[in-house]
């Protein structure tokens, strides 16, 4: 889970402070961190008194309150897109904590995703220097799916699979590369290996 919630949710967070400061300024910004503090104490949930000044410092447990309010703090801040795609990753997560899945909840999960992709892609192209070439970006839309088929419910998943899975499909490829465009001979590293499986 933490692919997500320290990966691609810490991206989500950090594109919408540059789309409000793009849209209007520090002054929406400061109104998104406004809305948080404003938020009301709650039995088993964080509150940031400052707002969301330092991502970088938050914990998995931080981004998941963070998760819980995010969709009220973005509405009506600067289009309906905003909001939507915080409840679609809403959606996306919630059906990525399930510890079993039928084929039908994999479907479900899969077009859940790619409407997820689909929205954040267009409301954050502008900002991403890779052109959205995010190796947890493609693994997730592409391949968590398959890997659920694999090695079942992702919150299953031990720190051992983690680290053979990170050894596999990024330090081995990262090794073989020239350090230069490293996400993209890593892609083709990988789909040359999955070709030569497959081929077996």
């Amino acid at each position: 889970m933490h692919h997500l919630d320290l990966g691609l949710y810490c991206y989500q967070i950090e594109f919408t402070k540059k789309l409000l400061f793009e849209a209007e300024g520090k002054s929406l910004v400061d109104k998104m961190n406004w809305r948080i503090t404003l938020i009301p104490r709650h039995l088993k949930l964080k509150i940031f008194s400052e707002g969301l000044q330092s991502i970088a410092l938050l914990t998995v447990d931080n981004y998941r309150n963070i998760m819980k309010v995010m969709v009220f703090v973005v509405d009506d801040l600067l289009n309906k897109d905003l909001s939507e795609i915080y409840v679609k990753w809403n959606e996306m997560y919630l059906l990525s904590r399930q510890e079993m899945f039928k084929e039908s909840d994999l479907k479900n999960f899969q077009e859940a995703i790619e409407k997820w992709a689909k929205l954040f892609i267009k409301l954050f192209g502008q900002f991403s220097n890779s052109d959205f070439k995010l190796s947890k970006l493609h693994s997730w839309v592409h391949h968590i799916v398959d890997t659920i088929r694999e090695f079942r419910a992702i919150n299953g998943y031990t720190t051992e699979t983690y680290e053979a899975l990170h050894k596999t499909y990024v330090k081995i490829p990262y090794c073989l590369s020239n350090k230069k465009d490293v996400e993209e001979q890593i892609m083709k590293t990988i789909n040359i290996n999955i070709n030569y499986h497959v081929k077996l």
